[in-house]
């Protein structure tokens, strides 16, 4: 008696199958794994650009910060004389004040963020692919018509232009919004002019 040995195999049709769901499965493992370094990198890239923005930026912040007054203002510019940075003997009057203007202008495709000491050139602080126009929201302080009451802060309008009023100049917002390449970073904050505050709260003091 012989027996005959059934071969076992697959057919042409469970082949195809096979191949067609090791494609999708291997299709959607791709497609999860590039989505998540695509924002990994993302990510990450908008993060290093926000802190670079922010450290370039605190040049501006110091200077504002020491402004005795802002002597011209736009949206996209600001002019200020501030004391000046330095470790030699103290001096006093006009020798100790130094001027500095921060503007934004366009350079081509991409958009530079200026600044400018005193009479020299000016150097570059930040160049991108864009940014927002309106960066300076300035707001002036009303005095307080008597003592029990507080200051308050008005918005100076740049337009008008009044020369009191931007005398007077002691709080700024500074509101960037910028574009490298495809990315979209936003930093906004709050400075205070504390020399030209402190000045009114007490006018009759000497503030250095």
């Amino acid at each position: 008696m012989m027996f005959h040995r059934k071969s076992f195999g697959f057919t042409l049709v469970e082949l195809l199958i096979g191949m067609a769901l090791m494609v999708l499965v291997g299709g959607v493992l791709y497609l999860l794994q590039s989505t998540g370094i695509s924002t990994v990198t993302k990510g990450t890239t908008r993060l290093t650009l926000q802190s670079e923005v922010r450290r370039k930026l605190e040049q501006l912040i110091s200077d504002l910060r020491c402004a005795k007054e802002v002597l011209e203002i736009t949206p996209d510019s600001i002019k200020v004389s501030k004391f000046k940075d330095t470790k030699e003997e103290e001096t006093s009057g006009d020798e100790s004040l130094v001027t500095v203007k921060y503007s934004l202008e366009r350079n081509g495709p991409r958009a530079v963020f200026l600044r400018e000491e005193g009479k020299e050139s000016p150097t570059e602080i930040l160049s991108v692919s864009h940014i927002e126009a309106e960066i300076f929201r300035p707001f002036y302080e009303q005095p307080p018509a008597n003592s029990s009451e507080k200051s308050s802060f008005l918005p100076f309008d740049t337009k008008t232009n009044d020369s009191d009023q931007r005398k007077r100049i002691s709080f700024i917002i500074v509101r960037m919004k910028l574009r490298q390449n495809k990315e979209f970073v936003s930093i906004s904050t709050a400075i205070t002019l504390r020399t030209v505050h402190n000045g009114m709260l007490q006018p009759h003091w000497n503030f250095r």
